[in-house]
Parts: C-alpha cells; sequence; structure tokens
C-alpha cells in the first residue's frame, strides 16, 4: 500500500467517526430534549391546574392585583408549553432517517390547511409532484400558514400557494398579504427563538428554523422575498419527481 492509500484510509476512517460522534450527540440531543419536555409537562400542568382553581374560586373578587396575578402566571405556562413543543419539535426533525418519495403538494397543502384550521389558503393552478416526505411538508406549510395569519394584522388576510420549474427543482412559493418583512432581517427569521415581534403574538419562534431544517434534510433550501408593506414570500426549492 502507498503512502497516499495509506492517507485515504486514514481521512475516510476519520471522516467515518467524525460522522459516528455527530450521529451520536444528535440522538443525545434529541433524547434530552425529549426527556426534558416529558418531566416539566407534569409540573406545568399542576400549577396550571391550581392556578385554574383560584381563578374559580376568587375570580369575583374585587382584589384586581390578585386578578392580574393569576393571568400573569397562566400567561406563562402557555407560553412555556408552546416552547417545549417547538423545541422537541425541532430537536426530533432528525430522528428518523430521511425515505424521500414522490408527494402530492397538492395533498400536502390541503392537509396542512386544515390542521392550520385556515380556509384563506388558495391554490395558483396545480401544484406538481416532488421527491420529499409527506409528513414533513405538511409540517412546513402548516408552520407558513399559521405565520401568515398571525402577523398579517388585517382580517382579510390571504395566502397564495404556486409553484414554477427551475431546472431539476421546483420552487415552491407561498405569499401573504401582511405588513412584509424588512430585508435587513430576512436570514434572521430563520433563527433559533428570533422574533421581530413582542410577545403579543404566540409562538416560541422556531417554526421558520423548523422549516428551513426540514426543507435542508429533503435537499432543498428555503428563503424569503419581501419588503415593507408588500407580504412576505416564502420559497423553498425540492428535487421535481421522474417522469413516467
Amino acid at each position: 500500500m502507498t503512502d497516499l492509500d495509506t492517507s485515504l484510509e486514514t481521512e475516510k476512517r476519520l471522516r467515518l467517526e467524525a460522522e459516528d460522534r455527530l450521529r451520536r450527540a444528535n440522538a443525545d440531543f434529541q433524547e434530552f430534549a425529549t426527556r426534558i419536555a416529558h418531566d416539566l409537562r407534569e409540573p406545568l400542568r399542576t400549577v396550571s391546574s391550581y392556578c385554574q382553581l383560584l381563578a374559580n374560586r376568587f375570580g369575583k373578587t374585587e382584589d384586581e392585583d390578585a386578578a392580574l396575578f393569576l393571568r400573569y402566571i397562566h400567561d406563562a405556562v402557555e407560553r412555556a408549553q408552546i416552547l417545549m413543543a417547538g423545541v422537541v419539535e425541532y430537536s426530533t426533525i432528525e430522528g428518523d432517517r430521511r425515505r424521500p418519495t414522490n408527494v402530492d403538494l397538492n395533498a400536502v397543502v390541503a392537509e396542512a390547511a386544515r390542521r392550520a384550521g385556515q380556509d384563506r389558503v388558495h391554490k395558483q393552478g396545480n401544484l406538481p409532484v416532488v421527491v420529499g416526505e409527506y409528513d414533513l411538508l405538511v409540517n412546513v406549510m402548516r408552520h407558513l400558514f399559521d405565520n401568515a395569519v398571525k402577523f398579517a394584522q388585517r382580517p382579510d388576510v390571504s395566502i397564495d400557494v404556486s409553484a414554477r420549474r427551475e431546472d431539476g427543482d421546483w420552487i415552491i412559493s407561498v405569499h401573504d398579504n401582511g405588513p412584509g418583512i424588512d430585508p435587513a432581517h430576512h436570514e434572521r427569521v430563520f433563527g433559533f427563538f428570533r422574533r421581530l415581534h413582542g410577545r403579543e403574538y404566540p409562538g416560541a419562534g422556531l417554526g421558520l428554523a423548523y422549516c428551513r431544517k426540514a426543507i435542508d434534510l429533503l435537499g432543498g433550501r428555503m428563503w424569503v422575498e419581501s419588503k415593507p408593506g408588500e407580504g412576505a414570500t416564502f420559497l423553498f426549492s425540492l428535487p421535481a419527481a421522474g417522469e413516467d
């Protein structure tokens, strides 16, 4: 065996060892996040239950401070529960080996709109079949629909879903008629716990991070195009399904 062969074998071994360590680290993190969330749910439910009991017993009290404090406790528990759910969803996204298959985006959009409880989602023409995973893509679309409605700040919110072919990929667009996003924040919205608004909007700030990670795992990419006052368009690419 030549020196070059030995060097290549060593490099291959080190790469495989690094990949194995990364897989084990991901698995450990997923188990940690799931266990923490599970162990915290019970005390949070207890706090929420006793808070409700106090509200029922003293709800008619004239002590405005007491009523305000109970609302603060209830809101804090609710935020913690939403945060835990978001952390678990994000941390377990890499738990299973990806098994991409042909997925009809028409079915994905319909199911995501149903889960989000939205009847304001409109398809612009027939959507394509892509290579991906049905459940993962439903969750991506659901997060995008939820965000569009949450931040729209208008009663006539509308969400348009369309697709265009670009070489071997489909580019999927989800456009809303909300307030838009300043270009300076286009990357920031995909970060962990990144929120452009205050606590008046529910959520953990993990939805878009989940979306980008999911699309990345499926071999695509995600970005946003938007200007203030012109709504926001979230786009992602996915491989086109092979022709029969």
